[in-house]
């Protein structure tokens, strides 16, 4: 039993969000969470007068996914004797997806709005090589809930189309790309397909490659699925090769060659504590503030706020370029719900992946990459990414049953 145009509306909000959260109160709350959070609250509301029943309101989620969300707010109410407001923040905005989601509508609206962005950003990258500026995605009458310097990203080298960095367009074309290669079969969505992978390049975004590389990764089962000929798989490998040798050969002595290895530095395992260390903060960070936990946090986790700023304080990485919290999303999971929460997440992957097809595996793949090098832990991209490789699973399991 649905709202009428419930449905449209949380595509609308999942696919908005990133963009929606640069701009709001910055002390207060962002655009993305004044429309999500009440039409997350209302839905549910709806769905538990419904179906009357407790334990209905847990039917839309995975239920291993649900018994994370379970364990985890279980475990903050104990330990910070409060309600657990961030839990339920978060799993109200998942409630929402999952349940109201409709793959095939949905993956309409993501390359109607993929297709936007992507031109933006062609946009934006011409006019920086002809006038040495680069037009900026942001609205500038709206309020910013992120801090930024707007008058910088005119001058970037990096363009990120509506996007607050390049990171975050990376995340939100990854899965585009997969479906463009590993769901929909014509010749129109292999040349998308390339189209994201030259914008992923473009963007010298650490989560772009990473994406980009698990990805690719699944051609080998793609090519043995759709061609039948030995001697044809091996000239389309043979091809492979040498387009990524090339474009590998000019990425290299290029401009964007020159700005990965300048970044080399920042993925060093010891920090110095003057300079940047971006690749550091996402990679390490939070092995040392784990380290800091008393041996029932090692287990169980410590999600209280105050108590785990007191061990990155404590574990000398409290001044990291003023990201107390920041963490990457395996690490959140590890330093919020200690190792029995990486037991559980760790589950909720193996029971999404098994009995996928090609294009669910190569989204959770791709999450499981990202999510060792970025914050995305209970954000709009986390959802993105479980919900289209869970309902890939879903959508093959039934294709399965019905032969």
């Amino acid at each position: 039993m649905r709202i009428k145009g419930i449905d449209y509306l949380a595509m609308l909000l999942l696919l908005l969000s990133p963009i929606l959260g640069i701009y709001g109160n910055p002390d207060g709350w962002s655009y993305e969470t004044l429309l999500v959070l009440p039409s997350s609250a209302l839905f549910f509301i709806y769905y538990f007068m419904q179906r009357n029943s407790i334990t209905g309101i847990f039917n839309p989620l995975p239920k291993h996914l649900a018994g994370y969300f379970f364990y985890w707010g279980f475990l903050m109410f104990i330990l910070s004797v409060s309600i657990p407001m961030t839990v339920i923040q978060a799993y109200l905005a998942f409630f929402l997806f999952f349940a109201t989601f409709r793959l095939k509508k949905f993956i309409v609206f993501y390359k109607l709005f993929g297709i936007v962005c992507i031109s933006f950003f062609f946009v934006q990258y011409v006019s920086y090589h002809i006038t040495g500026e680069r037009m900026s995605g942001i609205i500038s009458s709206l309020p910013l809930y992120i801090p930024m310097d707007i008058t910088s990203r005119v001058g970037s080298m990096r363009s990120c189309s509506f996007f607050s960095e390049p990171a975050h367009f990376a995340q939100f074309l990854i899965p585009l790309l997969a479906i463009e290669l590993y769901y929909d079969k014509s010749k129109y969505n292999y040349f998308y397909a390339a189209v994201i992978g030259v914008v992923l390049v473009y963007l010298q975004s650490g989560n772009g490659y990473m994406g980009l590389a698990v990805i690719l990764l699944f051609l080998y089962s793609r090519i043995k699925e759709i061609v039948k000929s030995k001697f044809k798989r091996i000239m389309i490998w043979a091809f492979v090769a040498l387009f990524i040798a090339a474009m590998g050969y000019y990425m290299i002595n290029g401009e964007i060659g020159e700005y990965i290895l300048s970044r080399q530095s920042e993925l060093s395992i010891t920090y110095d504590g003057q300079s940047s260390r971006s690749g550091f903060l996402r990679l390490w960070r939070g092995f040392y503030v784990y380290n800091d936990y008393n041996i029932f946090e090692k287990i169980f986790g410590c999600p209280n706020t105050k108590m785990q700023i007191a061990h990155v304080s404590a574990s000398g990485m409290e001044m990291v370029e003023n990201a107390e919290l920041y963490f990457n999303a395996f690490q959140k999971v590890l330093l919020n719900t200690g190792v029995v929460g990486v037991l559980l997440f760790l589950n909720i992957i193996v029971k999404i992946w098994r009995g996928n097809n090609t294009c669910g595996k190569a989204i959770l793949g791709s999450f499981v990459a990202i999510s060792f090098v970025s914050a995305i832990y209970m954000s709009h991209a986390m959802i993105l990414f479980l919900l289209l490789a869970y309902s890939f699973k879903k959508f093959n399991c039934q294709i399965e049953k019905n032969k």
